[in-house]
């Protein structure tokens, strides 16, 4: 993939990516202890395939594209190629380990148009502990592919970092909602963007982006520093889309049933509006979110369309693109194709409709 391919080669990579699939979760069960428990690795590739079908693989196909866009192309070979797509699909195993614990979390019914995983009868709560499953076997790919490589300690490290900061803005998201009912006063801009950053940013971007540049390993650390500024920046835009796709869009489109008014989460939506409400329709709002009785989201709803925040949402989601392009092309002459990666990340993510 070459960083001018359109969405449907972009996309192309998926048959290669698929490819490699049974080779790394057959490489995962040859570890010791599944070997001498030959039920728990059937349990555990069956965790695996459930929790890894379907989906865009976004994340893990950005991890290919990062690489071959910042790799030099003579370096570019099947070992290589092989290696970050084994990284790509570790990837979305941290995905599927949040996705799990976040859908028990949330009391959902539906991820990616089938029951939540937890959910299947045979599941339950032990769905928990194949959570640690998930990323035990995760951790057992990075090693099987990455150990020679000298950048082996930081990518462990990447990935230890993002699991510890994707908890955080869990945390952060799960106390918002299990706060007493009637006190909004933590629901503001800045509360907001902790809870992006830390849930979102890190592993949507950050973590797909900067795997690419650490087995391409040619990016000094200033860049470093100035690319995960954008990363973190594609994370806000990224989840605020997701919070108005789980408002506005449907089941039909997105795979999975909206569920932030009745949690009373700390959506973009949300903290936008109440920055706008008069006291008449604060209390209609006080009353109705975070109660899972569909007369009261659909008011909630309505409230949403009085103050016409579709059209502040699109505003707000043109003014963080036109941002994130210009600090991509501000980034020095030595981040080599790191400017037009962003630019075709953002390309990708703008204006999406699940």
């Amino acid at each position: 993939m070459s960083i001018t391919t359109s969405l449907s080669e972009y996309k192309s990579e998926m048959k290669s990516f698929e490819g490699v699939y049974t080779k790394i979760i057959d490489a995962v069960c040859k570890n010791f202890g599944l070997q001498q428990n030959p039920s728990v690795a059937v349990w555990v590739k069956k965790i695996l395939d459930y929790n890894l079908h379907g989906g865009k693989k976004a994340r893990g196909l950005t991890t290919i594209l990062a690489y071959e866009t910042l790799e030099k192309k003579d370096n570019v070979n099947k070992e290589t190629l092989e290696i970050v797509r084994a990284l790509g699909w570790c990837v979305e195993m941290l995905q599927a380990y949040s996705l799990i614990m976040d859908d028990i979390m949330d009391g959902s019914t539906t991820r990616r148009g089938v029951p939540c995983w937890y959910r299947l009868p045979e599941v339950g709560m032990g769905a928990i502990n194949d959570c640690n499953l998930v990323q035990s076997a995760m951790y057992e790919v990075i090693r099987l592919y990455c150990e020679n490589l000298p950048t082996y300690k930081e990518i462990v490290h990447l990935f230890n970092e993002t699991l510890f900061y994707a908890s955080i803005g869990q945390h952060l998201d799960f106390t918002m909602a299990h706060r007493n009912k009637d006190d909004f006063s933590l629901f503001t801009p800045e509360r907001y963007a902790a809870i992006v950053k830390f849930k979102t940013g890190y592993y949507t971007f950050k973590l797909p982006i900067f795997l690419g540049m650490l087995v391409a390993n040619n990016v000094n650390s200033d860049t470093y520093k100035r690319a995960e500024k954008i990363c973190l920046d594609l994370g806000y835009l990224f989840q605020m889309q997701d919070d108005f796709l789980d408002c506005f869009s449907s089941e039909q489109i997105t795979g999975k049933a909206g569920t932030d008014i009745q949690e009373g989460k700390c959506s973009w939506l949300a903290v936008a509006a109440l920055q706008r409400f008069t006291t008449a329709q604060l209390e209609m709002f006080i009353d109705c979110y975070g109660s899972h009785d569909p007369a009261k989201v659909k008011r909630v709803k309505q409230l949403y369309e009085e103050l016409e925040l579709r059209d502040v949402y699109q505003s707000e989601e043109h003014q963080r693109y036109k941002a994130i392009i210009k600090l991509a092309e501000e980034l020095p002459s030595d981040a080599g194709a790191l400017p037009e990666l962003f630019k075709k990340l953002l390309a990708l993510t703008y204006d999406r409709k699940k």
